[in-house]
């Protein structure tokens, strides 16, 4: 067993239990020195334990007798059970060891090892990937191994990621590829368990206690994505799917003369010939002169995505290819692993083996041909079908690998879109995940049930990959299987526009004109505020670059202190400052739980104290969306296509708090991330805002007192009069607009 310290709240652990045999681990790749740093680090030994201090935590090891803890500021935050004993005397749950497994009547090996620890009375637990069950883990056994769930609806998850939250304020992440099985709680009310299948069991232990600091710790550790290009913050259109080009063009037709904001449309398996999907090669009787259609959609703002999955259909040129080539991977028998119904279409196929550097590249090229022709993006279906017994050309076999896989599989589209497009152009839209895929964004949650409860889900699990590193996170607006009602589409909408990343998808048509006249009305007020929201957006995807922390975040995040907020999963915050609480019936009243603070309904204006639970009537058109007063929200008038740069015409809108706001901006033009802060003074306003890249700034202070003074960066005029360098003060609406 060996303990191994990064830094002052950040530790591995590894027991290997056949220390003998050498044990490589290439992927995924952590960056340890992202936390490494000098530490004072004390040994001491009393009452037959080790002592191992920080100046943020201390680690207790048993010597004597084997026993485990970790203490931070406030106490005890984990520690290994010995004292969950049923009335017989037995232990309920195993500490720190492995499990052998008997082979051919005589020879053992260790099959499994792990370790219980003990559950604190009203501790909660968080992550472990994209899981659509209940939010807090908390009384749920978790088998972290990738598994097609056909819906929204089951234990099964596409984004098994090991990693999990504690309200105790530490996060720990299992460091394997292998299945990984956690009770909390199931088995036992007092006891959690984390087994893994292989002969080594490690983990790296993140303490905060903020949840915060965890996931800035976990994320530097595992590696943080860049940061998207801004058009892919705009809306994407898609369904399954569109047959034709004619098709595809009557959809963007439409969408512009609807004056629907739209950026990104996306095809789906039939861009390539029936009994092909996945050759990566178009269909072009159906798609003729695809490279023409891509710059006609490119002259008109629109970008093209294209649907991909890394199985090779039998009896096409390029499964020959790579069956010559050893591109896939294999059975045991020296032969390629041929499965079926596997690809779209229930035809038989095989998998593109990403361990191996030619097969690799062979995919690539594939992608690069399609990027030279103007494709913007890919979207990185399936990746969870490795079988336990397939072997990889690294040696490996599907036990280790299966789990891995779409890391290995968006890594490489990811890249080839960055080598082709440029690195601040690389982007896939993935739906499977481990252990450091929030490198390659974006996500989305896959095919949610055409119901409220898929709603409902897809929701639940966005939070939860939230929590687990996943920045940019996404869903289909709508649900996935069959046409949903026009109100459920609404709502969903509603919802879809106000996560980090929005797409409309289904196996019906999804655009908003379906729907009827109403639906189409709300959508485009919904799609409208969106993109007045991008300068908001995308300042909290440059905060995601560097600090890890997600755009959608659960508020048990930002209110760790507040109780109420620990089971909360049915409303989210975007960045810090607004508060959406999406709407899961037609017509009703909602309840919408406030934090702490001052909050501003964004329709009506109306204010609130926080710690308390308001009602809100929803009729269809409203989803309530509340503003953090003390807040700054960079806006912008919204257009119909995501526009590069900063806006000329930046809007800043201010939420006074007990006389102050401050917000955050990202200034993209001059690549700054600047801070705006607001106070007042008696009569007097002071501004302090950095010299941004717009060339027109405008101030909107909602509910702004009377000011005999406005003090821009210290320099002084009345609002009252107009003033050409300084600026132009104005009252509209109950709200104070300054133009500088």
């Amino acid at each position: 067993m060996t303990l191994q310290f990064y830094d002052d709240r950040t530790f591995r652990f590894e027991l290997k239990t056949n220390p003998e045999v050498p044990c490589d681990r290439p992927y995924p790749k952590y960056d340890e020195s992202a936390l490494e740093e000098t530490i004072s680090l004390t040994a001491a030994e009393r009452d037959g334990a080790l002592h191992l201090a920080t100046d943020a935590l201390t680690v207790v090891i048993g010597l004597e007798k084997w026993r485990f803890h970790v203490e931070g500021e406030d106490g005890v935050v984990f520690t290994e059970q010995h004292e969950d004993i049923d009335v017989f005397g037995e232990d309920r749950v195993a500490p720190l060891g492995g499990v052998q497994e008997q082979i051919n009547h005589n020879p053992r090996r260790i099959a499994e090892t792990g370790t219980g620890f003990r559950l604190a009375p009203d501790e909660k637990f968080y992550g472990v990937g994209e899981q659509f069950m209940e939010f807090d883990r908390r009384g749920r056994t978790i088998e972290a191994w990738h598994e097609e769930p056909l819906g929204t609806e089951t234990e099964r998850a596409y984004k098994n990621i090991p990693f999990h939250l504690s309200t105790n304020g530490y996060g720990l992440l299992v460091d394997t590829t292998a299945r990984v099985t956690y009770d909390f709680g199931t088995e036992s009310t007092a006891s959690g368990t984390i087994s893994v299948d292989d002969d080594q069991f490690a983990f790296i232990f993140f303490y905060g206690p903020s949840l915060k600091e965890i996931v800035r710790q976990y994320t530097a550790f595992t590696g943080r994505p860049s940061r998207p290009p801004k058009w892919s913050f705009g809306t994407w259109m898609s369904r399954l799917g569109y047959e034709s080009r004619a098709e595809l063009e009557e959809i963007a037709d439409r969408l512009r003369k609807e004056e629907i904001p739209c950026d990104i449309l996306h095809l789906d398996p039939f861009w390539m010939p029936p009994g092909e999907s996945c050759t990566l090669e178009w269909d072009t009787d159906q798609f003729p002169n695809p490279e023409e259609m891509i710059t006609n959609l490119r002259e008109r703002n629109f970008r093209l995505s294209l649907w991909e999955h890394p199985h090779v259909p039998v009896g096409t040129d390029a499964f020959l290819e790579g069956v010559q080539n050893g591109y896939f991977v294999a059975d045991g028998t020296g032969k390629p692993y041929v499965m079926d119904h596997t690809c779209q279409g229930e035809y038989r196929g095989s998998l593109v083996d990403f361990t191996n550097p030619d097969a690799v590249e062979w995919w690539k090229e594939k992608h690069r041909r399609l990027l030279e022709m103007g494709v913007a993006v890919f979207k990185t279906d399936y990746g969870e079908y490795v079988p336990e017994d397939a072997l990889f050309d690294n040696g490996t076999s599907g036990r280790v690998m299966h789990n891995l896989y779409p890391y290995l599989y968006n890594q490489a589209v990811y890249e080839t879109v960055g080598e082709v497009n440029g690195n601040q152009e690389a982007l896939v839209w993935g739906r499977a995940a481990w252990t450091g895929s929030q490198q390659f964004p974006m996500h989305w949650g896959g095919d949610p049930q055409t119901s409220w409860n898929g709603m409902a889900a897809a929701l639940r699990g966005g939070l939860s990959a939230s929590l687990s590193g996943i920045a940019f996170w996404s869903h289909d607006i709508g649900g996935f299987r069959g046409t949903p009602s026009d109100d459920l589409y609404v709502r969903w909408a509603q919802f879809g526009l106000l996560s980090s990343n929005s797409r409309c998808h289904g196996t019906t048509p999804r655009e908003p004109w379906v729907f009827g006249e109403k639906a189409l009305d709300i959508f485009r007020t919904y799609a409208q505020l969106r993109y007045r929201l991008l300068p908001y957006l995308y300042t909290y995807a440059e905060v995601a670059t560097r600090t890890g922390l997600p755009e959608v975040r659960p508020l048990v995040l930002e209110y760790q202190d507040d109780p109420r907020t620990h089971r909360l999963d049915t409303q989210y915050l975007i960045g810090e400052d607004l508060l959406v609480a999406p709407v899961f019936e037609s017509e009703t009243t909602r309840n919408v739980y406030l934090p702490r603070g001052e909050w501003r309904h964004l329709w009506d204006g109306e204010r609130y104290d926080g710690e308390q639970t308001v009602a809100i009537e929803c009729p269809l058109k409203t989803m309530p969306i509340f503003v953090r007063a003390g807040s700054v929200i960079p806006q912008q008038e919204p257009t119909q296509f995501v526009q590069p740069g900063t806006p000329e015409d930046l809007i800043l809108q201010v939420t006074l708090e007990d006389g102050t706001a401050h917000g955050r901006y990202y200034d993209e033009t001059a690549d700054r991330l600047e801070m705006v802060s607001i106070k007042t003074n008696e009569q007097t306003l002071q501004v302090e805002v950095p010299l941004l890249s717009a060339t027109r700034l405008e101030f909107e202070i909602v509910d702004a007192d009377d000011f005999s003074e406005i003090v821009i960066n210290g320099d002084a005029l009345s609002y009252t009069e107009a003033d050409p360098e300084l600026g132009e003060w104005t009252r509209s609406a109950g709200s104070l607009v300054a133009v500088i």
